[in-house]
């Protein structure tokens, strides 16, 4: 889309001719008056600051006369909309403040306004080119500066007219709208791009509900622009939001909008400059005012606009943009070409968002994407108030501390006044604080002082424990014993340490340890003893479920036959258990030394062992390894070994703990697998899990025509035709969830031999995890001979299948009678009637008409029961074809009717509406029914006639097949019958064939269903069977 041909484009071309009248050009110089009057305001206020300036540095430029003298840099600003309205205003700002703090030497700033809000026709925009060119005689610029889009795309299309030899610096706009050819002649560009996209996937990013965005955009040809900008950037979002412009509204109707949008909402400020009633807005007092009565959350694109309501996200910095257009026009100023400066695009800033916003909206701070800043976050009391609250500590730390010197000084006073008292004081207050037992006896053995923790424990009072009545919460066994090792120890001075049961508060008895100690005066006359009471209780519990593991444990290595060892890195010493010993033919009773443990190993293995123990010591870690050793008598035993390394509070490797095992047994039934494996009748690959062959046996050399080393390294798809190769996907699949199955379950298998003929083959895949990864045993069968066996089984079937018919027919011929004899029966009546009717000579042609055509119909009847029979005899395959079953089930309901009322049977028929077809002989789905329809009604002889009832019942399954289910209320089918229904020649009828029901499996299983039976719930037995359907579901 080229953005330069929108509404305001012709008012910023060159018009191709003049003016068309004087009225014109009148009107032209009153508009321009109207339009250069805000950038005439700014002029006198930035005059009124330059006088205040000049004269507070008067001194300092008659000081320097030679800086005076020097022609100033003229730089023109051209602004689209004004120097007072936003963003426009930051960028141009900026641009001013730093052009003049950098340029190093004076600047001649001037500003013209295109007021393109107002403004917009050709006509405004000669006018403004006339007055340029007459002004231009006198005042020349030596750097034209653009401010916005429309100011741009005018200084580019009128630049020929207006700034031919002069360098243009187009700043503040979006490079897509300026015309083509803009930047060939002494020009450049500073400016951002304004990805609308990136900014809806900023609100959506942190308010992923939005169903609605609506978007606050003015009505300038500016706006219309970035208007029809968003509509094709928002367009992928349209099915999924919904968004609505406000272009056409005026201000206080936006307002009353964005008060009342429903849930789900997002608002965007765009850009407003002049709404729809051509009122100029200022955009910031807009959008403040927008997010007073707002009742969604607000984003807009501009930095300087966080804090005025806006959300947040990755905004453009417009202050940096004037800031950047300052640093290239001052290189210009300084003599460097336009040309050689490429374009420069300001990107926007990282995230960042109000936290206010984020409150009042009550958006989750984790939806924020990394990286991101959050502004205006309010101050906690601590960040207030930090100054006061250090205060405040500062002046109660040093209250502190005065008064604890306060305190010292007092204790100090106190002790030297009462030193022996202050000493018992300060020992029975630790006494009292230890979280041990402490007691104290004097000189005459009885106790004179017991601290907190033994009241505590016993729950007894001081006065209580006194003297000798400690003794009293000791267990009467162990009173004496205690009591002889204290009087003991007293009579020696000697020191003492014993145990003890020790009464609870709880009345528990708990095991303490009492240590005493004799204590001296300061003179070393003898004053008593002190001593210690500690709980060890559950430390001793502690130590026999200690004891109990390490048994545990070494039963368990004892079970499973495991051998420990220990190496000290540092002094090279082995310590080894018993089953080490045992395994290495070591003996148990000297002291092992590394080197003999190491000279066990056999001599094709031993390099590979010291290297594992080597590096296993470098690396800190471990290693697990298979290896020989040598016996005495010269026997080979393998063992499977594991170690790892331990390290010392530094780091250092001190101890290589290891077990060893005895793998001599599965080693060899590894070599009995493989032998076995070879000597095995079907084919055996091992397959890897990227399908290449590992291991084969000789029968798969035999079968397939390859030579071993042919087949070992290729890919499995060799042996079989390209139509059943794997994809590698369902490789990675299998391997995913390993199990053992039959491959291509349901299909005809073949192999392919390595001339390239086919055989049938029969694949079992059998998953087996190894630490070198999964591999796939597999075992290939040629049942080639099977095959022909199935097919002449096949034939033998038929001829069965054809005698079950035959045998059927008889049953069927008390049927056929009841049912021939419908049709003859009235066929006779018919004629009896018609040749009285004839005799009498009353008959009419009318009746004689009405008589032929029901004789013709029961004569059709008859017709179709006879050819029925014949086709249920007939040889060879059935006819096939799609079957509705419940046009079958009526059939039959109507054949057995005769039947079911002569044995005062009623038949229900629940048909299923819309039944998928089947694909099959309808004639023997008939006899099926007949059959289990015929047993259902002689199940019922015992019962009463009041319940015999016989319900044919049709249905769809979710399977993609149909059911057919018949159901008696009869004595049902007993244990013992349960199991031999459908055996041939077995029967539960005492003039039974024993056929009925094998037939009935045969012609099932035949059309690719299967039959069952069982007891139905109330009484009863139901026969079901389920058939494929010849259509999809739906």
């Amino acid at each position: 889309m080229n953005l330069n041909e929108h509404a305001w484009g012709p008012a910023v071309r060159v018009s191709a001719g003049p003016l068309a009248s004087a009225a014109t050009t009148v009107a032209a110089r009153r508009a321009l008056g109207g339009a250069l009057q805000l950038c005439y305001i700014v002029k006198v206020r930035r005059a009124l600051f330059f006088v205040v300036v000049v004269i507070m540095t008067a001194g300092a430029f008659f000081g320097t006369s030679n800086a005076a003298a020097a022609e100033p840099k003229r730089v023109l600003l051209v602004h689209s909309f004004g120097s007072g309205t936003p963003p426009f205003t930051v960028e141009s700002t900026a641009f001013e403040t730093e052009l003049v703090e950098k340029m190093g030497e004076r600047v001649d700033l001037d500003e013209v306004s295109l007021d393109m809000a107002r403004y917009a026709d050709r006509d405004m925009q000669e006018a403004i080119v006339d007055y340029l060119q007459k002004r231009k005689t006198k005042w020349r610029p030596d750097l034209v500066v653009t401010i916005g889009s429309p100011a741009g795309i005018f200084a580019a299309n009128y630049r020929d007219r207006l700034f031919p030899e002069t360098p243009i610096l187009y700043a503040t706009l979006d490079r897509r709208l300026l015309p083509p050819g803009a930047l060939d002649n002494s020009a450049t560009y500073v400016g951002q791009t304004y990805e609308i996209r990136d900014l809806i996937d900023d609100m959506l990013q942190i308010a992923p509900a939005t169903k609605n965005i609506s978007v606050v955009i003015g009505a300038t040809p500016l706006e219309h622009v970035w208007e029809k900008v968003f509509k094709e950037a928002a367009e992928p979002l349209a099915g999924r939001i919904k968004f609505t412009y406000y272009s056409d509204l005026t201000f206080e109707q936006m307002k009353q909008r964005v008060s009342t949008l429903p849930p789900d909402s997002y608002i965007f400020f765009l850009l407003l400059l002049r709404d729809a009633a051509g009122v100029t807005i200022n955009a910031d007092e807009a959008l403040q005012r927008l997010h007073a009565v707002a009742n969604a959350p607000m984003n807009s694109i501009f930095n300087h606009q966080l804090g005025l309501g806006i959300v947040g996200g990755r905004l453009h910095q417009s202050d940096r943009v004037g800031k950047a257009a300052a640093a290239v026009a001052i290189r210009i100023l300084h003599g460097e070409p336009p040309s050689s400066m490429p374009p420069t695009l300001i990107e926007p800033l990282p995230p960042r968002y109000d936290w206010r916003e984020l409150q009042r909206w009550k958006i989750d701070e984790k939806l924020l994407p990394p990286g991101t800043t959050i502004l205006y976050r309010e101050p906690t009391l601590w960040e207030q108030h930090r100054v006061l609250i250090l205060s405040v500590i500062i002046v109660c730390g040093l209250q502190a501390l005065l008064i604890s010197g306060l305190l010292v000084n007092r204790m100090r006073r106190r002790r030297a006044e009462l030193s022996l008292e202050e000493s018992e004081n300060r020992f029975q207050t630790m006494a009292h604080a230890a979280p041990i037992m402490i007691w104290v006896s004097g000189e005459d053995k009885r106790c004179t002082y017991l601290n907190k923790a033994w009241l505590e424990f016993t729950g007894r009072r001081m006065e209580q424990d006194l003297g000798d009545g400690w003794s009293e919460a000791i267990h009467p066994e162990d009173v004496e014993k205690t009591l002889q090792t204290y009087d003991g120890a007293f009579d020696s001075r000697a020191p003492f340490l014993m145990q003890y049961r020790l009464r609870r508060h709880d009345g528990e008895y708990r095991q303490v340890t009492d240590q005493g100690v004799p204590r001296y005066g300061p003179r070393g006359n003898f004053r008593g003893y002190v001593g210690a009471c500690v709980d060890i209780t559950d430390l001793l519990k502690k130590e026999a479920a200690l004891r109990e593991i390490e048994e545990r444990v070494a039963l368990a290595a004892e079970a499973a036959q495991l051998g420990a060892w220990e190496l000290d890195t540092t002094t090279n010493s082995i310590w080894v258990s018993d089953k080490v010993c045992e395994l290495f033919r070591l003996k148990p009773a000297e002291q092992v030394r590394y080197a003999e443990f190491q000279e066990h190993v056999h001599p094709q293995d031993r390099a590979a062992h010291d290297a594992a123990i080597e590096k296993a010591i470098e690396t800190r870690g471990g290693y697990e390894m298979e290896f020989r050793v040598l016996l005495p008598d010269g026997t080979v035993r393998w063992l499977a070994e594991r170690a790892r390394c331990i390290g010392d509070q530094n780091g250092n490797a001190t101890r290589l703990l290891g077990i060893s095992i005895d793998a001599t047994k599965r080693k060899e039934a590894e070599e009995l697998f493989r032998l076995a494996t070879e000597a095995s009748p079907s084919g055996t690959l091992l397959v890897d899990a990227q399908g290449r062959i590992v291991l084969v046996n000789a029968h798969m050399e035999e079968l397939f025509g390859y030579a071993r080393d042919e087949l070992v390294g290729q890919k499995v798809e060799l042996l079989v035709p390209d139509r059943f190769a794997h994809d590698p996907v369902q490789r990675v699949s299998f391997l995913t969830a390993p199990q053992a199955s039959a491959m291509g379950a349901g299909l005809e298998l073949f192999g392919r031999r390595k001339n390239g003929s086919q055989f049938p083959v029969e694949i079992g895949l059998n998953p087996i995890t190894t630490p070198r990864g999964t591999f796939v045993l597999a075992t290939v069968i040629d049942i080639s001979a099977r095959k022909t066996a199935e097919e002449e089984a096949r034939h033998r079937r038929e001829q069965v299948d054809r005698l079950g018919r035959v045998s059927l027919l008889g049953e069927m011929t008390a049927s056929l009678a009841h049912e021939l004899n419908q049709p003859l029966s009235a066929i006779m009546s018919n004629a009896n009637a018609a040749m009285q009717y004839i005799g009498k000579g009353k008959l009419d042609p009318a009746q004689l008409q009405d008589i032929l055509t029901d004789v013709v119909a029961d004569g059709r009847r008859a017709h179709d029961i006879i050819d029925n029979v014949r086709t249920a005899i007939k040889k060879g395959g059935a006819l096939r074809g799609r079957i509705n079953l419940n046009d079958v089930v009526k059939a039959v309901t109507h054949l057995m009717y005769p039947d079911a009322a002569a044995q005062s049977c009623k038949l229900e028929m629940s048909l299923a509406e819309d039944l998928r077809t089947i694909e099959g002989d309808p004639t023997q789905m008939q006899q099926v029914l007949i059959n289990l329809t015929r047993n259902a009604i002689d199940a019922m002889r015992d019962t009463p006639p009041d319940h015999r009832k016989v319900q044919i019942a049709t249905n769809n399954n979710g399977n993609a097949t149909v059911c057919v289910a018949v159901r008696d209320h009869g004595c049902g089918i007993s244990e013992t019958a349960g199991d031999r229904l459908f055996e041939q020649f077995f029967t539960t009828k005492e003039e039974g064939l024993g056929m009925g029901l094998a037939i009935v499996r045969s012609i099932i299983e035949a059309h690719g269903g299967r039959v069952a039976a069982g007891n139905a719930d109330g009484g009863g037995a139901r026969f079901y069977f389920h058939l494929p359907t010849s259509e999809a579901p739906q």
